[in-house]
């Protein structure tokens, strides 16, 4: 799923229900327990919007088509976490739940002719993301997760009757974090995610679909994070992606990209690289209020450099509101 910071909401990926670290008196030495903490309601819902600039909106290696623009992400979420309360089977976190992402863009710099008659909006789009996982508290430090998701992207634009579905994706990923407390206020995570995703595009229109095709898709996280005070989160970050893509050979796009720029391409056997390095600042005033801001800048590589979907850079500066409720 796409996000101008990849660390929002995430940090360790630990459930709130898990752990939580409760320094013993002073007199018994800088020593540390983890205790369950009590049972949180089962369902959920949280709004998140986050309005970033984005150097490079469009992710493209060629100038023509390399521009800034500003981006709001706002993403209402419905789910379903349950606390067992079984002892047996406590360490285990299921989930499941709905994710609604609309990425709205708004003026570009500089502005580029062929948005003379259409505006920035037509690149407008949202994606549904149905989603369900089961987590499992391995240790105090260690926590796995399996998970199934599905991505329907719909664009572009404003008119929503006139949205098409141009891409599916079906992502199966295994995650493990590795989480350690230091003193009171400082902890560290290592979190490698590995995943598998089956994807397609429907036909558009009078052009045929894409075939199908499919790639895996690995990731390996550093994060460091700060408490000075209870309300205030720090984080710096590190994630690098590896994703290999395998097709029928003849998996290429169809038509042309934007500004008329080439778009054919197969899938098969394209390797790609990303690295992303940032850092985001959480203000929690509220139990369930949040308020960030971040920075981030990514640089891709890729075996199959494209106009539009290859080599890029991407720089990131941003906000964030999330408001969560639980019943």
């Amino acid at each position: 799923m796409n996000s101008a910071d990849p660390m929002s909401g995430n940090g360790p990926n630990l459930p709130e229900e898990s752990i939580t670290a409760k320094p013993l008196p002073a007199d018994m030495g800088d020593v540390q327990l983890t205790t369950q903490k009590e049972a949180k309601p089962w369902f959920f819902a949280t709004v998140d919007c986050q309005a970033f600039y984005n150097s490079n909106v469009l992710y493209a290696s060629s100038e023509a088509n390399t521009f800034s623009a500003w981006q709001i992400i706002t993403t209402p979420e419905i789910g379903f976490a349950p606390k067992i309360q079984d002892e047996k089977f406590s360490k285990f976190f299921p989930k499941a739940g709905f994710r609604y992402q609309f990425f709205t863009y708004a003026q570009a710099a500089p502005p580029i002719s062929e948005y003379s008659s259409y505006g920035i909006s037509k690149l407008n789009f949202q994606i549904m993301n149905p989603y369900s996982s089961l987590g499992w508290a391995f240790s105090d430090d260690l926590y796995l997760e399996f998970s199934v998701d599905a991505n329907l992207y719909q664009g572009s634009g404003r008119n929503w009757s006139d949205y098409n579905n141009f891409l599916n994706e079906y992502p199966i990923a295994w995650q493990a974090t590795w989480f350690k407390s230091f003193a009171e206020i400082h902890s560290f995570s290592i979190t490698g995610r590995a995943s598998y995703v089956f994807a397609w595009s429907p036909p558009q229109g009078i052009q045929s679909g894409n075939n199908q095709f499919s790639r895996t898709d690995d990731n390996l996280t550093f994060a460091w994070v700060c408490n000075p005070i209870r309300e205030i989160n720090t984080q710096i970050y590190a994630s690098f992606r590896l994703a290999k893509y395998t097709g029928s050979g003849d998996a290429k796009t169809t038509g042309s990209g934007a500004f008329g720029s080439p778009a054919g391409f197969t899938e098969s056997d394209r390797l790609d690289f990303q690295q992303t390095y940032g850092a985001s600042v959480t203000y929690s005033p509220l139990e369930y209020l949040s308020l960030r801001a971040f920075v981030s800048w990514t640089k891709s590589d890729t075996s199959i450099p494209e106009v539009e979907t290859g080599q890029f850079e991407a720089y990131n500066a941003g906000t964030g509101l999330n408001l969560i409720y639980r019943f």
